[in-house]
């Protein structure tokens, strides 16, 4: 069964993906190359990561305040809609 398009983007939002099984993350690829929207989403949420990063560049961030802001920034694009096309 292919996962769901809400699930997927809960998943590339948390940075859960990395945590999954060798299956879920096989049926999560399998998703992200059928699915536009959702390979769309990952591309916008890895391209968010990286601008973070740039603009924190100088401060050296340590692991955990990189992920915080990876959190915040897709808390508050999924609050407004933006993970759940589906």
């Amino acid at each position: 069964m292919m996962m769901k398009c809400k699930e997927v983007s809960h998943l590339i939002a948390s940075g859960s993906a990395e945590d999954l099984g060798f299956m879920k993350r096989m049926e999560l690829r399998i998703h992200l190359m059928m699915c536009n929207h959702c390979q769309g989403y990952a591309d916008q949420i890895k391209a968010l990561g990286k601008g973070a990063r740039r603009l924190v560049g100088a401060n050296e961030p340590t692991t955990e305040e990189l992920q915080k802001l990876e959190n915040e920034i897709c808390d508050k694009i999924c609050s407004h809609g933006g993970g759940t096309h589906h």
